[in-house]
């Protein structure tokens, strides 16, 4: 009787580290919201991408403020110049800076935020 007792502990044990691989292996989403008038906000690390919008705009505290870009399990980034707009996602700061400023499409765009979730 024994046996099967500890061969069920055994599974357990085990069905439970699965699932806190899961758990760690779940999503986590981020946004970042802009107004007209240069307010932003930004959010990161939350379990939907509607949150991460939400938050975002509440952080941004502007009625015009608008998402620029959302994310999953990654960075994003929004640059700017006195005429243009521009954002961009990728798996690394430096990459997601790299596309806000390309999607500016000037050279004197620069980066006004950014913001990556911890994967």
């Amino acid at each position: 009787m024994r046996k099967p007792l500890g061969v069920l502990a055994g599974v357990l044990v085990f069905a439970e580290g699965l699932m806190a691989g899961v758990a760690l292996a779940a999503d986590n989403f981020g946004a970042i919201a802009t107004s007209d008038s240069g307010a932003y906000g930004y959010a990161y690390d939350y379990p939907t991408q509607e949150q991460a919008e939400r938050a975002a705009l509440e952080k941004c505290g502007e009625e015009g403020c608008q998402i620029q870009v959302w994310f999953k399990n990654a960075c994003g980034a929004v640059a700017k110049d006195d005429e243009h707009l521009g954002w961009g996602w990728a798996g690394t700061r430096a990459q997601a800076e790299a596309n806000a400023v390309s999607q500016c499409g000037t050279g004197a765009c620069k980066v006004v935020t950014w913001a990556c979730t911890t994967r």
